[in-house]
């Protein structure tokens, strides 16, 4: 897969300069590429408290949830009822909302 963006650009940072930008981008949901694209092309950053770790909690979540799927399709694991289909079926429409939601930003 060819990449969509074939431009590479360096700029050089003292220590306190890349403290300040690595502090800036943590506060964010943010790669640190979308992060300095953003910035320099005067697109809004928008900073959310609690969304890096509602993310990471949400992977989490899916991640456990894989592992019960594995599992269950290889029999070391028995789910009565359609329980646990629905759940998983929540989970990535929660997913798919909160992967929608920081697009927009």
């Amino acid at each position: 897969m060819s990449r969509k963006r074939k431009n590479f650009v360096a700029f050089w940072l003292n220590e306190k300069e890349l403290i300040q930008l690595k502090d800036k981008i943590s506060k964010t949901s943010l790669t640190r590429s979308d992060y300095l694209r953003k910035c320099s092309l005067n697109k809004n950053i928008a900073v959310m408290p609690g969304i890096r770790d509602l993310v990471i909690e949400i992977k989490r979540i899916g991640n456990n949830l894989n592992q019960l799927t594995h599992a269950v399709n290889h029999g070391t694991l028995t789910v009565l009822g359609n329980d646990f289909k629905v759940i998983k079926e929540d989970l990535k429409k929660v997913w798919d909302r909160l992967a929608a939601v920081l697009k927009k930003i």
